[in-house]
């Protein structure tokens, strides 16, 4: 074999070599992307042809006891901008300029609350997209599609709603983007409230259309639970317009009110002063209640301690009459003061001396010397404490969060003394909120039998109801305790005729508190009780935080005429007749 026959075949066997390498290569590379990747490669075409969305869960309504609507959900759109899109629609720098300034005095028109100036910043951001925008009105949004500027689109997103503005904002608290529930019922129930998204996807064309005969799946969304609380709008619409004019006619810091149903505990009324607008909840970020020490979403009612004077006279009565300590006629003798070998003298808040004064009187007087007596020298305290605590005044009541659990010093914890003993007879020395001293006048008024405290009727989980049973907490004191207190209360509130509803009885007990190191004409002014006394149907207390005036700083002054057109509007809107007919 020649020389060059042999270097022909070795070319030819190279030749062959190198493509069938090629063409192994190639199998390879095929078997790669054909079995290795082909699940990848399926996904990935069918998610290019396939449109998927998450579909945003309706949050639930809620409702007040008669069925109006105090938080919804709108429809509103944000207005976005593409300044990296309208910059390279107009290359020449002139052009561009006409063009932006043109499309920035159209946005400015319809949108007045961004200036010319905003405008133009936010379109030479350089960024994809930009917010301008967010729930414009239903108005703006039709002049924008009429309008159709370039790069500006619109973007629909639902948004948390109260038609009654202040109306129990400090009870629902509000919702904010991103967050959710924040504050009050809103944060409380927000898992509730927030439903369960659900998705749609769908077969599209190159477009991104999607095809009428190709394969979609679709999930619902679950909207959340629909909540009806025991608030009656109509009352708390009263009750809150009386207290605001209430505050700012005694130039008071603040005040609240709370209605409470005797027999179930649940909550009718709850307001607070000052308070805040829940649709523009940012605009009180700095703004401060409950006497400058917290913000003001929270609930004054619940979130609010004082030391709720001489309102608590009666905790103290009932612990001693409950165990048969004293009567109702039983007497003292009352100089104007009194003086304890491990305490404090202790002096009536208008240094009076009353002389023989029975357990009624000390009511009738709000004497502290009375109530001091009958706390160091017959209860003490193994008889007086566990009865603060029968009435839950150093527990939570589990109505909403947040929720403040103030306390007070007892025998064996760092800092007591007798002093603590003989203050918080009459209610000094001893913190607590203005729900917690309702709830005690609720047990007095309902036999004796503390409930708990609600604020949801019923929840409506799409078609699931469930309904709120009242729930006793615990017999506090016995039925005929509560009703001899009952009429001490009575004989009271006739005394002093600053709480009384012609046509009823009323069980009432003012309260004037003053705290240590602050002058004593800034008071906490308050009174609690509950009518008609005969067959008790509503508890209210008011508070009213440092009034000013010198004839208005105390509770039967400042405290008193509230609660009784709460009273009076109480009777009326309910109908409940008159147990003093003609008086």
């Amino acid at each position: 074999m020649s020389i060059e026959l042999r270097r022909a075949r070795q070319r030819q066997m190279f030749i062959f070599l190198l493509v069938c390498a090629a063409l192994f290569g190639l199998i390879g590379r095929l078997y790669y992307w054909q079995v290795l990747q082909s699940d990848r490669l399926s996904r990935a075409a069918n998610d290019e042809h396939t449109q998927s969305e998450v579909l945003n869960a309706p949050r639930g309504l809620i409702y007040d006891a008669q069925g109006r609507i105090l938080a919804t959900n709108i429809i509103r759109d944000d207005v976005y901008i593409e300044p990296i899109q309208f910059l390279g629609d107009y290359p020449d720098a002139d052009q561009y300029q006409a063009k932006l300034q043109k499309v920035v005095q159209q946005l400015h028109q319809v949108l007045p609350a961004l200036s010319e100036e905003k405008l133009r910043s936010a379109f030479a951001s350089q960024q994809r997209t930009v917010r301008i925008a967010s729930a414009i009105e239903p108005e703006q949004s039709q002049q924008l599609r009429t309008l159709q500027l370039p790069y500006t689109f619109l973007e629909p997103r639902a948004w948390r709603t109260y038609p009654s503005k202040e109306l129990t904002a400090q009870v629902l608290g509000y919702v904010q983007d991103g967050v959710g529930g924040v504050y009050g019922v809103e944060k409380t129930y927000n898992k509730q409230l927030v439903g369960t998204p659900g998705n749609f996807s769908a077969e599209t064309d190159l477009n991104g259309n999607a095809l009428t005969v190709g394969a979609s799946a679709d999930q619902p969304a679950i909207p959340g639970a629909n909540l009806t609380l025991t608030i009656d709008s109509m009352i708390q619409y009263l009750a809150q317009t009386a207290l605001e004019e209430r505050v700012q006619a005694l130039h008071s810091q603040g005040g609240s009110i709370v209605v409470v149903n005797a027999r179930t505990g649940a909550i009718v009324a709850m307001a607070g002063a000052p308070t805040f607008n829940p649709n523009d909840y940012s605009k009180y970020y700095n703004k401060v209640g409950c006497l400058g020490t917290q913000s003001v979403y929270f609930n004054p009612a619940l979130n609010c301690g004082y030391e709720p004077g001489s309102v608590m006279k009666a905790v103290t009565m009932a612990a001693a009459l409950d165990q048969g300590l004293i009567t109702p006629d039983l007497t003292i003798n009352d100089p104007g003061y009194v003086d304890f070998p491990d305490a404090p003298r202790v002096t009536n808040w208008d240094n009076r001396a009353y002389g023989k004064e029975t357990m009624t009187g000390v009511l009738e007087h709000s004497a502290n010397v009375g109530a001091a007596i009958v706390a160091h020298n017959i209860l003490k305290p193994d008889r007086f404490y566990p009865y603060l605590e029968r009435f839950g005044f150093d527990q939570p009541t589990h109505l909403s969060y947040p929720e403040s659990n103030y306390t007070y010093r007892v025998p064996g914890t760092p800092g007591w003394t007798p002093s603590d003993l003989t203050r918080q007879s009459f209610g000094q020395s001893i913190q607590t909120t203005p729900l917690h001293v309702a709830m005690a006048y609720q047990a007095i008024a309902n036999g004796g039998t503390l409930m708990r405290p609600y604020l949801i009727q019923s929840i409506d989980n799409n078609g699931q109801k469930t309904q709120t049973q009242p729930q006793v907490q615990r017999q506090v004191i016995s039925a005929k305790t509560a009703k001899t207190l009952t009429g001490m209360l009575v004989s009271a509130a006739d005394y002093n005729q600053q709480a009384t509803i012609p046509g009823y009885s009323v069980a009432v007990k003012t309260g004037t508190a003053t705290t240590q190191g602050i002058a004593d004409d800034q008071t906490e002014a308050s009174i609690a009780g509950f009518l008609p006394a005969s067959n008790p149907q509503f508890v209210i207390l008011v508070k009213l935080d440092r009034p000013q005036g010198q004839d208005n700083i105390f509770g039967g002054t400042a405290a008193a005429p509230l609660w009784k057109y709460v009273g009076q509007q109480l009777m009326l809107h309910y109908q409940i007749a008159p147990d003093r007919p003609g008086n």
